[in-house]
């Protein structure tokens, strides 16, 4: 035992040296930059991506870099245009989607100001085939990032974007769609005075108690399954800087499994036995009863500002808003009831 802490301990300080020796070379490196509260803003940023569109819909499996660029608007109207890569990501998406989510790298802005931070890749995620669903698809998962916002601020944000493409194959064409983008890593980490942690074999021993707990419950309300903390499937691990909090603070992303989206191609894993990916299951550790019912109380007091969220998201029709709250209603209905704990969580629970 003794052996096997020492040597997560040691896997972990070495991690933490090379994030920081890492993270001062990726200043040297190409990065974007935002303003401090550029991931706080609800409405959608513009921007323009010119690039071989048809090249990345038939070549997506190669995650290969293609290049492109891109234009935006900075909010005192300064036009920003560079040079930037473009590569597919996402296992499961790219084989459903006819334009998959993509990685966007790009090149270092001349702008100086203090008040910027940078970053070097950013996760877009985009309207995977151009019709209403899956337009509704990529509304709600936008929307659950913004719930688990209202959770906890210790949750990566994102910003609405609305994206003008230039196929530069197909002569120019230009489409417009819906897509998001999701607050970077370091840019995360750097908010939560951490550092991230890229070690597969850890497991819920080396993870906070609390922030396990609410991500756990919160991916149950929302139905879903798809994630794990070994192997950091669709997880995130971070190491705080304050030597006083040694354990790691899991933070979930990729959520177009849950069951609020309910798209077409997701399916729940074959050994949990559900029919289908809008039953949910809890994949939490087994806790005291006092221990569930701390968070249980943190879901109810953000109920209000959960529905009223949904409510006020002028993007979503009213018949998807009408779907998200039933869904939801489900859930907090559910939490009124005295044998919940028991029944739904301690059910299917795992011992640590």
């Amino acid at each position: 035992m003794k052996f096997k802490l020492f040597t997560f301990f040691f896997l972990l300080l070495f991690q933490l040296g090379y994030s920081q020796i890492d993270n001062a070379q990726n200043l040297k490196n190409d990065t974007i930059l935002f303003t401090p509260d550029f991931f706080d803003q609800n409405e959608p940023l513009e921007l323009t991506l010119e690039f071989n569109v048809k090249k990345l819909m038939i070549e997506k499996a190669k995650e290969e870099y293609l290049p492109a660029k891109l234009i935006y608007f900075t909010n005192d109207a300064a036009r920003i245009e560079k040079a930037v890569r473009i590569k597919a990501r996402g296992e499961s998406r790219q084989r459903h989607c006819y334009l998959p989510p993509f990685w966007l790298n790009i090149k270092k802005s001349n702008i100086n100001d203090d008040n910027l931070l940078d970053s070097k890749k950013i996760k877009i995620v985009t309207l995977c085939r151009n019709n209403s669903e899956y337009n509704r698809y990529l509304l709600k998962e936008y929307l659950i990032y913004k719930l688990y916002n209202i959770i906890t601020d210790k949750s990566f944000r994102v910003r609405m974007l609305e994206i003008n493409y230039i196929d530069t194959e197909r002569k120019n064409k230009e489409s417009r769609s819906w897509a998001f983008m999701i607050e970077p890593e370091d840019m995360l980490s750097k908010r939560l005075d951490a550092l991230p942690i890229n070690i597969d074999n850890l497991n819920y021993r080396h993870v906070d108690r609390q922030g396990a707990d609410m991500m756990c419950l919160f991916q149950y309300m929302i139905g879903n399954t798809d994630f794990t903390v070994n192997g950091r499937h669709n997880v995130k691990l971070l190491k705080y800087k304050d030597y006083t909090k040694p354990l790691l603070l899991p933070v979930p992303y990729d959520f177009d499994f849950a069951g609020l989206v309910n798209a077409d191609y997701a399916n729940p894993a074959e050994i949990l036995d559900l029919e289908n990916v809008t039953e949910r299951y809890y994949l939490g550790i087994c806790r005291t009863d006092e221990e569930y019912q701390e968070v249980i109380d943190l879901f109810k007091k953000k109920k209000e500002a959960i529905y009223n969220f949904i409510e006020s998201f002028k993007y979503l029709d009213n018949r998807s808003k009408r779907e998200t709250l039933r869904y939801l209603d489900e859930f907090y209905n559910e939490l009124d009831k005295d044998d919940f704990i028991e029944r739904k969580l301690r059910k299917t629970c795992r011992k640590l």
